[in-house]
This record gives structure tokens, sequence and C-alpha cells, in this order.
């Protein structure tokens, strides 16, 4: 007698099994698929309890760590007037504040003396290759010019991240500024933009519902 299973009862057999596996594996991936947004969510959304939590969002980080260069943007309140500056910048990580410095004979240090509120205004549009999305990020926060072994600590910091230009970092007429963030603004290349602040409790981007 024949062992030979007839392939009509084969196709009976295996089709009900084939169709699980698939059904297993398909669930799996779309677990993997949810899982990975929810971690690309959780990257850009590090706000909680109406506050920016340390460490910033990496995308954010990357960013600062990637550029030099900032727009710093301040407003002149007695002669209505804004006031912009091309600077370099240094970001310490560990303290989530980014370092300035700016001769004291310049408008900006007369303004900053009077008003703390500033922007900041930082790309990698002209640093990508074709590859590699692009982003402009708007920063909002509260400047304090600093003083005494807080002002040098900073300033070592800054001269050691730009050793390229210590005229503009180093001397008794050079004030060291340090910036604490209150509010965030990411936009890409493709006009997608993710928002932070301090001031709400709710993160606005792509990713939240």
């Amino acid at each position: 007698m024949s062992n030979k299973v007839p392939s009509s009862l084969a196709l009976f057999l295996f089709s009900p099994i084939a169709l699980l596996f698939w059904n297993i594996q398909h669930r799996r991936k779309q677990v993997e698929r949810r899982q990975q947004r929810s971690d690309s969510c959780q990257t850009i959304s590090h706000v909680t309890a109406g506050s920016i939590r340390p460490p910033l969002p990496s995308i954010i980080q990357k960013l600062l760590f990637d550029c030099r260069l900032t727009y710093l943007a301040t407003v002149d309140v007695e002669e209505n007037s804004s006031h912009l500056s091309l600077m370099r910048f240094t970001y310490l990580k560990d303290e989530e504040v980014i370092i300035l410095s700016t001769n004291k004979r310049t408008k900006k240090f007369d303004i900053l003396n009077k008003l703390k509120s500033v922007a900041l205004l930082v790309h990698d549009f002209g640093e990508q290759d074709g590859n590699t999305v692009g982003y402009s990020l708007t920063l909002n926060g509260e400047c304090h010019i600093e003083t005494g072994d807080e002002a040098e600590r900073y300033r070592a910091a800054h001269l050691k991240h730009n050793p390229d230009y210590p005229q503009f970092i180093v001397g008794e007429d050079i004030a060291i500024l340090s910036i604490k963030v209150k509010s965030a603004r990411l936009c890409n290349i493709h006009d997608q933009v993710e928002h932070w602040s301090v001031h709400d409790k709710k993160v606005n981007n792509s990713c939240a519902n």
C-alpha cells in the first residue's frame, strides 16, 4: 500500500498551515513597524510636565553638534527695531546650554543688557548631500551674560570648540553669553515642522495624535 499523500489532500492540509504562518509573519512586521514609529516619535517628543526634559531630542542635538554658525536675533525696544547677528556657537550637551561670545562694544551687547529674550536660527542646508534631509532650527530662549569663574569655564569650552576664532572669544572686552532654550521649532526641507515649548504640556508634531 502506498504512503504517498494525494496532492489534493496535501494542499488541503498545508494551506491552513501556510496561511497561519503568513498571518504570524504579517502581524510581527506590523508590530515592528508600530514600534519603530513609536521610537521615532519618542525621539522628537521629550516634552513632559510643561518643560523640555534634558536631553534635547536627538535630532536637535545632532544639528547643534554638526553646525557652528547661528543667527542671533534681538529686539531693541527703545528704538522699536530688531537686530540680527551671525555668530559662532558651542552646544554643551550635559548642561543643555548654548554658548556665544560678543564684543562688549556692540549693539547686541547693549540690547542684551536690557532684554534677555533672544531667538537663534541654525540650519544645515548648505552642508547636506543629496541623500540627507536638511533642517532649519529656530530656538527661543533667555540669554544670560556670564561673569566670574562660570564665564571663564564657558569661554574655555567655546574656544575649544572654535579654535580658529580666538579673536571673537578671548579678551577683556569679550563677553560670554549662555542661552537656555525655552522653545524650539524644527523644519525640514520638505516643510514639515515639529514644535516644542516649555509653556505647553502637549507636543505639537506629526507624531502626535
